[in-house]
């Protein structure tokens, strides 16, 4: 009986070592968590864990993070293209911001053509504005999880832009 148990122990042991040692085995096989993606060719991932999001951004940006009290901008940007967007993320009381809200918090007061859209299932407000420091832009701003979301761009990005967006992933923990 003993040493029915060792072999048996044995054989187990055995069975998890060639498992693990075996050609189909690798890390690539093991299960992702539920945080984890995968980036497309030529993308990287940003992921802020306190403001609950990941999106995939162009390898040819490089992102800065700027803290103000308790709101916080994050700038994508390529150095020799000028080519960029920003994230500007602040507390909000409210599920939802309306139009009239909108317009109240944009220094311009300008909001033209906006459309109803979705990021990652979540209601938002895409449209074209103007911002004194550079000109026309497109935005597009959302409440999650206690947050406004305002993503700003030049006028010109509108479809880049809408292809960053569409990778938008809300981290539910």
């Amino acid at each position: 009986m003993k040493y029915f148990r060792i072999i048996i122990l044995g054989a187990g042991f055995l069975g998890i070592f060639f498992y693990f040692l075996s050609p189909g085995f690798s890390e690539k096989n093991t299960p992702l968590s539920p945080f984890e993606r995968i980036p497309p060719a030529g993308m990287l991932e940003y992921k802020s864990l306190i403001f609950r999001f990941s999106l995939f951004y162009p390898n040819d940006l490089k992102f800065k993070e700027y803290q103000g009290g308790s709101d916080t901008t994050v700038v994508f940007e390529n150095a020799k293209t000028g080519k960029g967007f920003q994230i500007f993320v602040k507390p909000y009381e409210h599920e939802q911001i309306s139009l009239d809200q909108l317009k109240m918090d944009l220094s311009s007061g300008i909001v033209k053509d906006p459309v109803d859209i979705s990021v990652d299932g979540v209601g938002a407000t895409m449209f074209y504005s103007q911002n004194s420091a550079i000109g026309d832009t497109r935005e597009v701003w959302f409440v999650k999880n206690g947050f406004l979301y305002e993503v700003t761009t030049y006028k010109e990005l509108d479809a880049w832009l809408s292809s960053i967006m569409q990778t938008w992933k809300f981290l539910e923990f």
